[in-house]
């Protein structure tokens, strides 16, 4: 199979009516059946072995101070490692249990596939939303889940095809070991492997366009695979062209061990388990749960400290994703004078940005004009990180992120009932060509290379100088990035009945940061201030010296779809104070609307 294409035949669903008594009544819960191994699969073989036992005996350095080759490093401080105790996550399952009784099964086959396969994610009436995992399950995306791994035609929807013997697969034929067999594997370096459980389609509910009919497609819920896949990346002999591993398992320069045990050979770049996405907030707020003994058998303090640091190489690759410059902006004005600035942000990432699941993830840009006295006036873009909010009204706002509902209904965040794109303005990567379904909604990125979407977008901003201002001015763009916003997480807290999970989400949230934004790239040009107009407009300090007159976009701006953003999210709390320093961004007027 061409790594450009999935087969969305393989994605055909049997569903399994099964009745389960809840008190007096009988609740019908619908599970999905795919190609793949199945729930229960290995009764025959061997169980998938915990992350743990891996990384205590073979493939842990200790030292979260130093770039590790040594595997459980990487995996220990990562979301993959942790992808089934994502407070964020457990919530948004409960809430899809309640809309679609038996989904949570299909969730939890990609965030824990030792759960999945061991059978304990379906039967028991609470199974499928997580209730009877064992410890060992919680470990997420476990070595053996990957590392048992054998290749297999059936992409995306966590179809995969796990081995029943205890050998483990890897990148070298001459694997030594004194616990289990090993393997050479030509699947395990393959993109493809990574699309098995990052490309998601919900299987049971059809694609339709705003009007309600159907488009013939499933709900996209993750194209991560196929964007890259369909993207400059995965093109042979491109010069941007990068496998998934290449990014997120970077190689060790030079010569390293990946065991501790004395008979492991020295390898020649071996790749580190960095796994690292763009959630720094979800790393940190688990690093507090490890540190907290109120967190149970998931309390270790000496662990929290590979969590910040995969929280910092979650940043790392946040700031390596894009790139950002001042394209066009006057060299000189005067006070009242209106003038245009352009900005242009490039995606340098093998996919969209950002790219995953919605759950309230977005990228915008913010513009700001400083002054020679430091006084900051907010053009575009402002946050609020004391209500946590993005300012509104805001018709400049150039937001980038997918928002999904129902037809008919609009925008909706209850992931299984999801039928509908409502807008999908992220930036896409270079040489990208959606597949059907995939395409941009709300904005038009054409006039790409080659035919292709363009992987870049410029952002046009028009306001007044304002009165009063001291030169030279300074305008600064930033494109920052949000793991979720305010709006999203009281969703789910309100919206939780059967547990307490989004409660709990709600107070970790409050306490860590609320998933403050973060400043992806900045660009700066400077404006020398000439003699003011004589109708400059109100003196500093005037009822208009706080905001700027924006305009909106011009109409032949090519990327003018990106004003249909909606409000907001994120902040600092008590552990985000390092989020004000890193970000410096004022507090806005209190009368200004925020959105979600």
């Amino acid at each position: 199979m061409e790594a450009h294409n999935i087969r969305r035949g393989t994605l055909a669903v049997t569903l399994a009516l099964g009745a389960l008594a809840a008190s007096t009544d009988a609740l019908a819960q619908r599970y999905i059946d795919l190609p793949g191994t199945q729930s229960g699969g290995l009764a025959e073989g061997t169980p998938l072995e915990s992350s743990t036992s891996c990384g205590v005996t073979c493939h842990y350095s200790r030292d979260p101070e130093v770039p590790s080759a040594m595997p459980y490093d990487g995996w220990l401080g990562s979301m993959m490692g942790n992808a089934v105790r994502d407070p964020l996550f457990l919530a948004a399952l409960t809430v899809a249990e309640q809309d679609a009784p038996g989904v949570g099964d299909w969730c939890l086959r990609c965030h824990t596939p030792p759960g999945f396969v061991g059978g304990r994610t379906r039967g028991a009436l609470a199974a499928s939303r997580g209730a009877e995992l064992l410890p060992e399950d919680r470990d997420g995306v476990t070595c053996d889940s990957c590392h048992r791994m054998v290749a297999t035609t059936n992409l995306g929807n966590a179809q995969y095809q796990l081995s029943p013997t205890e050998t483990r697969f890897g990148p070298y034929a001459d694997i030594v070991s004194i616990r289990h067999p090993g393997a050479v594997s030509t699947w395990l370096p393959d993109s493809r492997m990574c699309g098995t459980c990052h490309e998601v389609t919900n299987p049971t509910q059809p694609l339709r366009r705003a009007d309600g009919t159907d488009t013939g497609q499933r709900v996209p819920l993750d194209t991560t695979y196929s964007e890259w896949a369909r993207s400059a990346f995965a093109a042979a002999g491109s010069p941007e062209a990068r496998s998934c591993q290449d990014c997120h398992l970077p190689r060790v320069e030079g010569s390293a061990r990946v065991s501790s045990n004395d008979v492991a050979l020295l390898r020649s770049r071996p790749r580190r388990h960095d796994l690292a996405g763009a959630n720094a907030w979800g790393l940190r707020v688990l690093g507090r749960m490890r540190g907290d003994v109120a967190s149970g058998e998931f309390y270790d303090p000496d662990a929290a400290p590979f969590y910040e640091a995969g929280a910092q190489r979650a940043e790392a690759t946040l700031r390596a994703a894009v790139s950002l410059e001042v394209r066009e902006a006057p060299r000189q004005a005067a006070p009242g004078e209106r003038v245009t600035v352009v900005a242009r942000l490039t995606n340098l990432s093998g996919h969209r940005v950002p790219t995953g699941y919605t759950d309230g993830r977005r990228a915008w840009l913010e513009v700001t004009v400083i002054d020679a006295d430091r006084r900051e006036t907010p053009v575009s873009g402002a946050y609020d990180l004391a209500q946590a909010r993005l300012a509104e009204p805001d018709p400049q706002l150039r937001v980038y992120e997918a928002l999904h509902g129902r037809a008919g209904m609009g925008v909706s965040e209850h992931i299984a009932l999801h039928d509908t794109i409502v807008k999908d303005t992220r930036l896409p990567p270079r040489g990208y060509r959606p597949l059907p379904g995939h395409e941009p909604v709300g904005v038009d990125y054409s006039g790409g290379e080659d035919g292709a979407l363009r992987h870049w977008d410029d952002a046009r901003y028009t306001f007044t100088i304002p009165a009063g201002a001291r030169g030279p001015l300074t305008v600064r763009v930033r494109a920052l990035y949000q793991t979720t916003t305010r709006g999203y997480v009281e969703f789910l807290a309100r919206e939780n009945r059967t547990d307490d999970r989004g409660r709990e989400l709600l107070r970790l949230y409050e306490a860590s940061g609320r998933a403050a934004p973060f400043s992806m790239a900045e660009a700066t040009t400077e404006v020398t201030l000439t003699a003011p107009a004589a109708d400059a407009g109100p003196p500093d300090g005037g009822a208009d010296a706080s905001t700027m007159d924006a305009g909106p976009p011009s109409p032949g701006d090519p990327g003018c779809g990106c004003r249909v953003g909606r409000g907001a999210g994120g902040g600092v709390g008590a552990l985000g104070v390092w989020a004000l320093g890193a970000l410096g961004v004022r507090r806005r007027r209190r009368g200004r609307r925020g959105g979600r």
